[in-house]
């Protein structure tokens, strides 16, 4: 069975984690990693962002794992010109126009955009559907743990050397929550940011993180600032999170050592789909709600 060809875009936490990944799996074959920085990989070929038009016809699909926050709403629609993509992208409120501008842009190039696809967006969007089908309230709950996403938000403030933001969920809500009681003025996180910064530009970037909308405006957000060592001593992959109903009737839940692998294992799930698609011309942007698990066959678990 000839293998799908593959190329990731992006060589921070999550093309790392792709990268790590592809390799293990033998249904894919890893042709190249771009980035617009000068990049290193002791398993794969890499090469400047820049040249990846040189590549078209040569990759099957691109991982494109760059922040949500910065180029991906813009690099998915460059990179449909010439290729079927699969992203993470997560800034809830902005997914339904990342949808409709992939779709836009792949029905114009005959390609296929996959979009959204992780743990949320992602596993949780298809128990939240699911529940609310049910006709049951439903509630999602991240952390604590290590966001990427927000935290890559942090990271482009200008002054920012480095960055960490872990979301907290408010466990007396939850409880609350989950033995039936009603809950008033619903704040079911809080937002701890660590940064790196220089003294005099504290001030400013505080102000930015808290004001950011999408990311923090709107949520309790406290911004710590500490040196290098401080923030090394933090980090972690690690992440939580659940989708349940009250009086916890239903509920799905997640809990991982690495954030960037259980997000790239789902990339690799439906990236997996790819040529199928192409060859019944199933050209567009689609979620995970539109694909059906009966694409991956029929389980013998039923």
């Amino acid at each position: 069975m000839q293998k799908i060809r593959v190329g990731i875009v992006g060589y921070g936490n999550l093309g790392k984690a792709v990268e790590d990944l592809v390799l293990q799996d033998n249904r894919f074959d890893l042709v190249c990693i771009f980035s617009k920085r000068n990049i290193k990989s002791v398993n794969a070929k890499t090469d400047f962002y820049e040249n990846l038009h040189k590549y078209k016809n040569k990759i099957d699909i691109l991982f494109l794992c760059g922040g949500s926050s910065s180029n991906l709403f813009e690099q998915a629609l460059d990179c449909l010109k010439n290729f079927n993509t699969i992203d993470a992208f997560d800034t809830h409120k902005k997914i339904a126009q990342h949808i409709k501008n992939c779709n836009k842009a792949a029905l114009q190039n005959n390609t296929i955009a996959f979009c959204c696809f992780g743990w949320d967006p992602g596993l949780f969007s298809l128990m939240r559907v699911l529940f609310k089908s049910l006709n049951k309230q439903t509630f999602t709950t991240w952390g604590k743990g290590v966001s990427q996403g927000h935290t890559e938000a942090i990271k482009n403030i200008k002054g920012v050397t480095d960055a960490l933001q872990f979301t907290i969920p408010n466990q007396k809500q939850i409880r609350q929550i989950k033995c039936g009681k009603s809950v008033k003025n619903l704040n079911l996180h809080s937002r701890l940011c660590y940064v790196v910064a220089d003294k005099n530009m504290q001030k400013y970037i505080a102000n930015k993180i808290v004001n950011m909308p999408h990311y923090f405006k709107g949520y309790n957000t406290k911004v710590v600032f500490v040196n290098n060592s401080k923030l090394l001593k933090l980090k972690t992959f690690c992440h939580q999170g659940q989708v349940f109903t009250p009086k916890n009737e239903l509920c799905f839940s997640l809990k991982t050592k690495s954030n960037p692998h259980i997000t790239a294992s789902v990339m690799l799930c439906y990236a997996s789909l790819v040529k199928k698609f192409k060859k019944q011309q199933n050209f567009g942007a689609y979620s995970i709600l539109d694909i059906p698990l009966s694409v991956f066959g029929e389980s013998k678990e039923m």
